[in-house]
């Protein structure tokens, strides 16, 4: 093997393990950035599911007091839609 063939192999050697290290990095890159995704996700679906629940909770207090001034019956939310 001449040493021109040598140098060649050397530098392709060279070249698949900056790929193979770039496609590593690459992909350990996207896996954290989606469990950083997913975890905000699932914060972001707590807190809506809180604000929901209060928002409930908030409307039906003045569902109610609306009811009591009015002296009707409260229908129910299947009646209302």
């Amino acid at each position: 093997m001449t040493e021109l063939q040598q140098t060649f192999l050397f530098y392709t050697f060279i070249y698949f393990l900056i790929k193979g290290g770039l496609y590593v990095a690459l992909y350990v890159a996207t896996i954290v950035i989606e469990k950083d995704a997913r975890q905000r996700y699932a914060k972001l679906r707590v807190l809506l599911a809180r604000k929901r629940a209060e928002e409930a909770q908030r409307w039906e207090g003045a569902y109610r007091l609306y009811y009591r001034r009015q002296n009707t019956a409260p229908m129910t939310l299947k009646q209302a839609s």
